[in-house]
C-alpha cells in the first residue's frame, strides 16, 4: 500500500475534515522507528502506567494494524520498550502510537515499524494487567475508535472513520 501524505490528504478532503470523519491529532508526538510514514486500521488500548495489556496485544498478529495506546499522557514511566518494538515488528504491526512514554529508544529506532510517543523515559511500567482493549479513547485532542484508520508521516497524524485512497 502506498503511503498517503497527510498534508495532501488534508488538502483534498476538506469535507471529511468539516464533518469530523477525518481528524488531525495535535502535534505532540516524537517520531521513532524506521518507518517515518505508516498507516493501517487502529486497535485501541487504554492503560495507565501498566503495560501488560500492551504486550498481550502485540503478541497477536498485527496484520498491518496500528496499536494506539492511551496511556493517560503519563510521563512517569515507559509503556513500550525495545523488546516490544521488536515483537511488534515480528508480529506484523505497522505502527504504535503512545499517549505516554517509550524507552530503549535506540532499539526502537532500529525496528522496521513506525512509533510515535510523547517522549522517552528510562523507568519501566507496572505489571498489574489493568486496562481496557478495543474501547473509544481520547488522544491528542481526538476521539479515536477501534477499527478506524490512522495515517502518520513526518507532518503529523490523521484518523479517518474509513480507509482513504490516493
Amino acid at each position: 500500500m502506498a503511503a498517503l501524505a497527510t498534508a495532501e490528504v488534508c488538502d483534498t478532503n476538506a469535507a471529511l475534515l468539516a464533518t469530523g470523519d477525518l481528524r488531525v491529532l495535535q502535534p505532540i508526538f516524537q517520531v521513532y522507528g524506521q518507518c517515518r510514514a505508516f498507516s493501517g486500521p487502529i486497535v485501541t488500548l487504554k492503560v495507565f502506567e501498566d503495560n501488560v495489556l500492551v504486550r498481550e496485544l502485540l503478541e497477536t498478529r498485527g496484520e498491518g494494524r496500528v496499536l494506539v495506546i492511551d496511556g493517560g499522557g503519563s510521563l512517569r514511566c515507559a509503556l513500550v520498550g525495545g523488546n516490544m518494538g521488536q515483537l511488534a515488528q515480528n508480529m506484523g504491526w505497522t505502527g504504535i502510537v503512545v499517549n505516554g512514554c517509550i524507552r530503549d529508544v535506540d532499539e526502537i529506532n532500529a525496528c522496521d515499524i513506525g512509533v510515535r510517543a510523547l517522549t522517552s523515559h528510562p523507568l519501566k511500567s507496572n505489571k498489574k494487567g489493568i486496562g481496557e482493549k478495543h474501547v473509544p479513547i481520547h488522544v491528542a485532542g481526538t476521539l479515536i475508535r477501534d477499527e478506524e484508520w490512522l495515517y502518520a508521516d513526518s507532518d503529523g497524524i490523521l484518523v479517518s472513520k474509513s480507509e482513504l485512497s490516493i
